[in-house]
């Protein structure tokens, strides 16, 4: 209902809206179905009809809501800048775990064979 009153929608409603409710049917075999039919509710139905009830599902307001995915959007940003660079090291530490996995099940079973 934002967009549609002529407000601006921030990044992050812009990206709920490009992931979410795409069209003007709903892809029941998909994951994000409910979200979805949400999207659609929102967009399609009036403000405070009978699909808005049904698709609110907390009382959290919707800027709180926003600044948790914002939140969460950051924390993938910067795990993301951790890891640059390091895929050697990484690589590294899955084939000493794999070793010393090895060697636990070796010390279990010695005929335990492993590929």
């Amino acid at each position: 209902h934002k967009k549609a009153s002529g407000k601006r929608l921030n990044t992050i409603e812009e990206g709920v809206m490009d992931i979410f409710g795409k069209g003007k049917s709903v892809d029941t075999s998909l994951s994000t179905a409910i979200f979805d039919f949400a999207a659609q509710a929102g967009k399609y139905w009036k403000s405070g009809g009978v699909g808005c009830d049904f698709y609110r599902r907390c009382d959290t307001p919707v800027d709180d809501i926003l600044a948790m995915i914002e939140t969460e959007l950051d924390d993938f940003e910067k795990l993301e800048q951790s890891m640059k660079g390091s895929k050697n090291k990484v690589e590294k530490e899955m084939t000493d775990e794999k070793a010393t996995v090895e060697e636990m099940l070796q010390t279990l079973d010695s005929e335990i064979v492993l590929e």
